[in-house]
């Protein structure tokens, strides 16, 4: 009986060293002696400081907890970022320097290791990239149009090479954390939800529950009921004056649901375009409802004037956590939709021309 007891207590003490409650990091930050270092983590909608300690003589100890690897980001100070890696439980060791993210080693988690090997060669293929597009800028400022062309051709495949590597390496690492992380980062933005559904349904059962693979399948949902075909989902949100404006009052028209920021470079360049369908259309039964990602009321406010958006705008100023654009399922801006009369996604995204033939087919012109 004594025996099997001690066997017992050997048992568990061996499980308990071999399950690590949680991760250690113990790491130095080169070029940087002394200050406060944080160890951030991210929970689906934003970054939460995890852990924090005082530098001495640039050595730091951090810790934490994953029930499955993910990624962790130490930052230096209030803003400065210095390492991004994949944690999971156990000693983790870390050698950052004060002056380049991109310099950081990582040993003690083999989850990084896989990062690292996507990390490497993207990195590689971007360093590519850079190259032919300063081939692109020389070319057109000496003129040379048969150099532009075969530089934008290359800019092309470059792309698709970066394309094809992420999904060869999603496909080899099922069963890690970091393949549906790269899933997000690289085909998030712009897959459809069928895209979306394969991809949860492709990883292995023991990462479903990663907040990454969460993330995709939230991101299939929200994209259900607001692809090409669905109702858009109502809402009722304030205009500048504060009073309460919601999408279904525009039903028999047509309306593009634009969502945008005065702080948006791409959103405030496209701004003319749409003014100028507006103005177009507007007396044949279109018209546009402006969602704005905006923080600052002032700012927005001005941007509408400035742009000579005469159309109705809405916005609970919430920045990203806008409620119509998490609704929505909106990942970058600018973003939009065109609605049928019924309310009815007929299309997404359309920008300049290609909006303008698409309301010249609607409008029988």
């Amino acid at each position: 009986m004594k025996k099997l007891l001690f066997l017992l207590l050997a048992l568990a003490a061996f499980a308990a060293c071999s399950s690590p409650d949680g991760f250690t990091i113990k790491g130095n930050i080169q070029g940087q002696d002394s200050g406060e270092v944080a160890l951030l983590k991210y929970d689906g909608k934003q970054w939460n400081v995890e852990d924090t300690t005082k530098l001495d003589n640039g050595n730091f100890v951090l810790k934490g907890k994953t029930d499955l690897p993910e990624l962790r980001v130490i930052r230096l100070g209030q803003k400065k970022l210095v390492s991004q890696f994949f944690a999971e439980n156990g000693k983790i060791n870390v050698q950052a320097y004060a002056d380049s993210l991109d310099k950081t080693v990582v040993t003690g988690s083999k989850a990084n290791d896989v990062f690292s090997q996507f990390t490497d060669e993207m990195k590689r293929l971007s360093s590519e990239a850079k190259d032919i597009q300063q081939r692109y800028a020389k070319a057109r400022m000496s003129g040379d149009e048969d150099g532009m062309k075969k530089a934008q051709i290359d800019i092309e495949a470059m792309v698709d090479n970066q394309k094809v590597f992420a999904k060869n390496f999603i496909r080899e690492h099922k069963n890690s954390t970091v393949a549906p992380f790269v899933a997000l980062w690289q085909f998030g933005q712009n897959a459809t939800y069928q895209d979306l559904d394969t991809l949860v349904a492709f990883f292995d059962p023991s990462i479903k529950q990663s907040i990454y693979v969460k993330e995709l399948q939230k991101m299939a949902d929200q994209r259900r009921v607001t692809g090409i075909g669905a109702v858009a989902p109502d809402f009722t949100m304030n205009d500048p004056d504060g009073n309460p404006f919601t999408l279904s009052s525009l039903r028999g028209k047509y309306v593009l649901l634009d969502f945008w920021a005065s702080w948006c470079g791409p959103c405030r360049q496209e701004n003319p375009n749409v003014v100028k369908v507006y103005n177009e259309y507007k007396d044949k039964g279109f018209t546009v409802l402006g969602v704005s990602l905006d923080r600052d009321h002032d700012a927005w406010v001005k941007a509408i004037k400035d742009d000579h958006l005469t159309w109705h705008q809405v916005s609970d100023l919430q920045y990203w956590n806008n409620k119509v654009a998490r609704e929505y399922g909106v990942t970058s801006i600018p973003h939009s939709l065109l609605l049928d009369k019924d309310g009815k996604i007929i299309a997404k995204n359309l920008r300049g021309p290609a909006l303008e033939q698409k309301l010249k087919e609607i409008f029988g012109e």
